[in-house]
């Protein structure tokens, strides 16, 4: 091994020879200067110590070309101080147990094997940026047992390697939204990776701009989630770590939450604080629906009440291969870190209970609101009857008597339903209907009908089953016919509730011909009337003892008062009538006499 021993004031190195050998720089308590456009390769190793100062304006590549220990690596010891703007192309590990200043320099961890940023010390790196062809655990940049950052002016340009903080915080203190950069093409992205407490840090300017996270994990399966915090004013800082497992297994458990949340995704969640600052951001989760199905939500677990918490109306949308969620102007008011994308519960829909009427038909029940579109659910109690409108958003109910609960809720999709919204209807006593009929005439065909309801019948209306209606409480009708009728009361009370009865009642068929009558003006059987019911046809005439037609009718129900058709008094005697009378059932059709007396007293 050679070492090369520099403890002279002021050497500065203007440019490296070729050296094929393996080396190791050593600088122990020089002045080391690479000036500007000056290139330095060092194959092995480099350690400033004993208060070096290495003043870098130049390119310098530190390789691991040697079989020495720590090949490639930088390392920084004994209060040395490393400054200047140039560039520093490290192939292994970077360790600072001194000073670093990074001005305007670059520094590059270019190493295809696993690469450590380590030390005693913070490195506040100007530039850092990270290439490499290494794959796996080859792959990384690894913070091992410190922070880092990148200052004030710097960029951080992850390209398509992992930035590996495990449980260390890297800071990125520029406030420019372009301050970090990474691979963007979908499958070879560079992310961010951090075990807890472990976070990827970013400051963010006054003025309103958006944020890229570029978090993801290698934990099991790699996956390339980033997060995006679209500022609006004020300057704050945020921290982001992509948690690659269910986040029930950090005691998280999806199952409890508030109510609002069907699901939550199993495979990952991610912690997001605002670490300092005041103002709302938004914040956009990113997801793949390939591979962890499709979400309309997101969740926060609050430490305040422990359980996640639905984070009410987010945007979708769609960048690249991934679809997004985000949810605008989030305070942070609650404390917590978890963030989940979630299932969430359709709006709970807003039931109208009627008031009904005690043994009613056909009572609807109806939801307020837009609905999902994919119907709805109701239940009823045992007292009322479902007559139609199962999964519409109307439902028609029979209803007997006493008061219960009815419940509904939105079907929802992909099996999230919403919570169920319930209202109880008032109940209004209904009257009880109910009548006597009383039956009159030869045949019954003059009825009368007495209401005998009760509960508080304030309106009656009675069908009588020929056509005919009253709205009296005790009305009488006479049937022109007969047969068999129904008599339907319907009663309502002071509440518009109604109750229904009905009655059959039957009207004889037949005929009688009375054979004398006194048309003498006292009021009894002053008028010659076939009593008839059911007749179809009827026809009347009347001949006096020499044959003259003197009364003729076709009306069932016309009297002969003893006078001819122009109006004369018939004298006392024997006249003879010819009757036509016809039913559905029989021809009562008769000829014969009778008699009239008394005309002469009238």
């Amino acid at each position: 091994m050679k070492k090369h021993y520099l403890p002279f004031l002021g050497i500065a190195l203007l440019a490296s020879a070729a050296n094929a050998d393996a080396q190791i720089l050593y600088a122990n308590g020089a002045n080391i200067h690479a000036t500007t456009g000056s290139v330095v390769f060092i194959n092995g190793g480099a350690t400033v110590d004993n208060n070096t100062i290495f003043q870098n304006n130049g390119t310098v590549t530190i390789t691991k070309n040697s079989s020495f220990p720590l090949p490639g690596t930088f390392t920084i010891d004994n209060t040395s101080v490393v400054s200047g703007d140039g560039t520093y192309r490290v192939e292994q590990d970077w360790i600072n147990n001194a000073t670093f200043n990074g001005g305007n320099s670059t520094a590059e961890l270019y190493g295809n094997t696993q690469q450590f940023i380590t030390g005693t010390q913070v490195t506040t790196f100007n530039n850092l940026t990270l290439t490499g062809t290494g794959t796996g655990n080859n792959r990384k940049k690894t913070l091992q047992g410190v922070d880092a950052n990148t200052g004030a002016n710097g960029l951080l340009a992850i390209n398509d390697r992992e930035l590996e903080t495990q449980t260390q915080t890297f800071y990125v203190q520029n406030t420019a939204t372009t301050a970090v950069t990474n691979n963007t093409t979908f499958g070879s992205e560079g992310f961010v990776s951090s075990t807890a407490p472990g976070t990827f840090s970013r400051v963010t300017a006054a003025a309103a701009g958006t944020y890229n996270f570029p978090t993801g994990s290698s934990v099991n399966i790699t996956r390339y989630r980033p997060v995006d915090v679209a500022t609006i004013t004020g300057s704050s800082t945020y921290t982001v770590r992509f948690v690659n497992h269910d986040a029930d297994n950090d005691g998280y458990l999806r199952a409890t939450n508030d109510g609002m949340i069907c699901t939550a995704i199993d495979t990952f969640y991610h912690a997001i604080l605002r670490t300092a600052g005041a103002s709302n951001a938004d914040i956009k989760l990113y997801y793949i629906p390939a591979t962890d199905a499709n979400w309309d939500g997101m969740s926060h677990w609050r430490t305040n009440n422990n359980m996640w918490n639905d984070m009410a109306t987010t945007t979708a949308g769609t960048s690249g291969g991934f679809s997004t969620l985000n949810r605008a102007a989030w305070a942070f008011a609650n404390p917590g870190d978890p963030y989940i994308l979630t299932n969430v519960r359709p709006a709970t829909p807003v039931v109208s209970c009627p008031t009904l009427c005690a043994n009613s038909s056909g009572n609807i029940f109806t939801v307020n609101g837009p609905g999902t579109g994919n119907g709805y659910t109701w239940t009823v109690p045992s007292n009322g009857t479902i007559l139609s409108g199962q999964g519409s958003d109307s439902l028609y109910v029979d209803w007997t008597t006493g008061t219960g609960y009815v419940y509904v809720y939105d079907n929802g999709v992909n099996n999230c339903p919403s919570l169920t919204d319930s209202c109880q209807p008032t109940i209004s006593p209904a009257p009880t209907a109910g009548f006597i009929d009383t039956a009159s005439g030869g045949w019954n065909t003059d009825w009368s009908f007495i209401d005998q309801s009760t509960n508080g019948a304030v309106s009656w209306f009675w069908d009588f089953g020929d056509g005919s209606t009253s709205t009296q409480q005790n009305p009488a009708h006479t049937y022109g016919g007969s047969g068999t009728y129904t008599v339907i009361l319907t009663v309502t009370n002071a509440n518009g509730c109604t109750d229904t009865i009905s009655s059959i009642i039957t009207v004889l068929e037949g005929i009688i011909i009375p054979n004398v009558f006194s048309p003498n003006g006292d009021g009894i059987n002053d008028e010659f009337y076939i009593a008839n019911s059911g007749m179809n046809e009827f026809q009347l005439q009347i001949f006096d003892r020499w044959g003259v037609l003197i009364f003729e009718t076709t009306a069932s129900a016309i009297r002969w008062d003893g006078r001819t058709t122009s109006g004369a008094k018939c004298t006392d005697g024997t006249y003879y009538y010819l009757l036509k009378a016809i039913s559905p059932t029989q021809d009562y059709s008769t000829t014969g006499f009778l008699t009239l007396i008394g005309s002469d007293k009238h």
